[in-house]
This record gives C-alpha cells, sequence and structure tokens, in this order.
C-alpha cells in the first residue's frame, strides 16, 4: 500500500514505525533525478537528527513494497528520471551508468 506524505511528520512517523521493511522515495520534483532518490525506510540519511520535525517538507511516497514504489515513482518522474541511494541500496546501482531514469523492469 503506498503512502503519500507531505508537510505531516506525525503520520509519517507512523507510517515508518509500522513498515521498518519498507521502501520511500524522496520526491524533491524537478528535472534532477540526483535528487529524487529511493531509499530503505531505515536509511541512515533519512533519520538525520538536523531533519527531526521537518522530514516531510520534502514529499515522501512510501510502501512496504519496492515494486509498488517503482510503479508509482515511474508513473510520476517519465523523463525526469530518479535513482537510488547509494548508501542503503547500492545493490541498484549499475556501475558507470550516469544517474538516469532507472527501471525496475
Amino acid at each position: 500500500m503506498i503512502g503519500i506524505f507531505k508537510e505531516n511528520e506525525k503520520r509519517y512517523l507512523n507510517w515508518h514505525s509500522a513498515n521498518q521493511n519498507g521502501y520511500v522515495f524522496n520526491h524533491f520534483k524537478g528535472k534532477d533525478a540526483a535528487y529524487n532518490k529511493i531509499h530503505v525506510a531505515t536509511c541512515r540519511t533519512l533519520w538525520r537528527e538536523k531533519d527531526e520535525g521537518a522530514r516531510t517538507k520534502v514529499e515522501k511516497i512510501c510502501s512496504d513494497n519496492l515494486h509498488e514504489l517503482l510503479k508509482i515513482t515511474e508513473e510520476m518522474r517519465q523523463t525526469k528520471g530518479y535513482s537510488y541511494c547509494k548508501i542503503c541500496m547500492p545493490e541498484y546501482i549499475v556501475k558507470g551508468e550516469k544517474l538516469a531514469k532507472y527501471s525496475w523492469r
């Protein structure tokens, strides 16, 4: 199930508590795939102390199912692309490939 959180820290924290093994798409929008990243829900970059209380200033699209999240991410981003976090999802990054639209297909 997809959850979308924008300016709602409490709902995002509740989702996170119930979905520790889930995935989060940090949706900055714009054209730069490097800023629009998919993370595992427990990625340290999503839980920096300095972001406390402001984590949903950037829209978070979340799911407990990676394929479901990738499907909606590809629909939303289309030709603008997205990327995977190199810290929490390095196995999804193709070495030598520039940041671009990655596909789950």
